[in-house]
């Protein structure tokens, strides 16, 4: 496939040099199924079948980024069928959407969520096979476009060979790159050098699932990041639950944020993108990686009080106010000098 020229609109003006993000990954259709009551294995339950919309790490993530208004661009694979017109028709309001060239004639990837009452994830199911016919010769022909971007999202949906490709030619390019585990059996398909990855974002199974050891305690979490920093990677973001965010780079600095508990969660499904859209814009605008983190989190909190995948809450200014309420402060930018963090002077 061809790379297609990305324009900014319709007046065919270019977008400037290294000034988009671009998401590589999913992009399917995310049907939620809601359990009255509770929930029985073996045995029918009653539901109602919410409204259906977009999904996918890699989509999501760009989407949040779009109503942050970042210039984002998502390369994926959607099938020729009713669903991937579906998504790209209702993703190109907040990204530019670059399909990557499938063959055969595959689905578009759906993905089914069983919640509770509550809005928690009892178990989900995945129709991805359409990821399984993208190669690595598809990531190489897009290679303008990942050379000419200010950062590049990668999740874990392709191959081992197409990951290992994507972040080579981000390490060989300069070109920031955060890393999006999506669940514990695709966490494995990360390659073992992971050299050229700046960030990476994952939750405690899926560390374990990838190292094949057992992480019981806070120390043993510590030690997990630091194989990961062996492994190449230059900051780990460990997302536990709930609870908290354990970050680690590779010069040494660490430290753990304990979420705070939001009034009213509605669905939970996309917390995990959303967070890596708060601290995509958190890193692009030059924060500290606690700051990156809460950003990440803030983000998370406008996204479970709401039912939608995607809140339609995200903006600036609400991502701004919820870092206030939720840490107290404004977010201020600081710079790192020798160790340690410090505040950059008011201009």
């Amino acid at each position: 496939m061809k790379l297609k020229r990305i324009h900014k609109n319709e007046l065919d003006e270019p977008w400037p040099s290294r000034q988009q993000i671009l998401c590589i990954g999913g992009a399917n259709l995310d049907r939620k199924i809601m359990i009255k009551g509770t929930f029985q294995l073996h045995t029918s339950n009653p539901s109602s079948t919410r409204q259906q919309s977009c999904g996918g790490v890699a989509r999501n993530v760009a989407e949040n980024l779009g109503r942050l208004s970042q210039q984002a661009i998502l390369l994926t694979a959607v099938g020729d069928d009713a669903e991937g017109e579906f998504i790209v028709e209702q993703s190109r309001h907040y990204m530019k959407v670059v399909p990557m060239q499938v063959k055969g004639e595959p689905s578009t990837g759906v993905y089914t969520a069983l919640l509770d009452e509550r809005g928690e994830l009892i178990v989900a199911t995945a129709e991805m096979e359409i990821y399984d016919q993208i190669r690595p010769s598809v990531i190489f022909e897009n290679t303008p476009l990942i050379a000419s971007s200010r950062l590049v999202l990668l999740d874990t949906n392709f191959s081992m060979n197409v990951i290992a490709s994507t972040i080579r030619l981000c390490h060989e390019h300069r070109i920031p790159l955060v890393v999006s585990s999506v669940s514990a059996s695709k966490m494995r398909r990360l390659p073992r050098n992971l050299n050229g990855v700046g960030w990476l974002v994952c939750n405690q199974v899926e560390a374990e699932s990838y190292l094949g050891i057992e992480l019981q305690d806070d120390q043993q979490m510590l030690d997990a990041t630091r194989i990961f920093h062996q492994l190449g990677v230059q900051n780990v973001i460990l997302i536990r639950g709930a609870d908290s965010v354990l970050f680690a780079s590779q010069d040494g600095s660490h430290g753990q944020i304990f979420r705070h508990p939001v009034q009213e969660v509605m669905d939970v499904t996309g917390a995990d993108d959303a967070f890596i859209a708060g601290m995509i814009y958190g890193i692009i605008q030059g924060y500290p990686m606690e700051q990156v983190c809460q950003f990440g989190i803030s983000c998370v909190a406008l996204t479970i009080q709401t039912d939608r995948t995607v809140s339609e809450t995200i903006s600036l200014n609400n991502l701004h106010s919820m870092f206030k309420e939720l840490y107290g402060i404004h977010a201020q930018n600081f710079v790192f000098f020798k160790g340690g963090y410090f505040k950059e002077k008011d201009t």
